[in-house]
């Protein structure tokens, strides 16, 4: 399974953004506490991981999410 391609698939239709960039940051996309929140979630489904309240509050780019990611797998 891509990791990569599952997280940017969620977000970019959350974002409505096809290029998603490591770099990007979450919030000037335009996803709030509460959409990250929601897009944590959908991840956390699909890849069968999970996420405590202080990973999500920390992860403020698609890198931060996919580093998260990778600790839990």
């Amino acid at each position: 399974m891509d990791v990569r391609k599952v997280v940017t698939d969620i977000l970019a239709k959350r974002c409505d953004i096809s290029n998603l960039k490591e770099s990007d940051n979450l919030s000037a996309l335009g996803l709030d506490s509460l959409d990250l929140v929601e897009v944590l979630l959908e991840i956390e489904e699909a890849l069968h991981v999970e996420f405590d309240v202080d990973e999500i509050a920390q992860a403020k780019t698609l890198k931060d999410i996919l580093d998260l990611i990778q600790k839990k797998i």
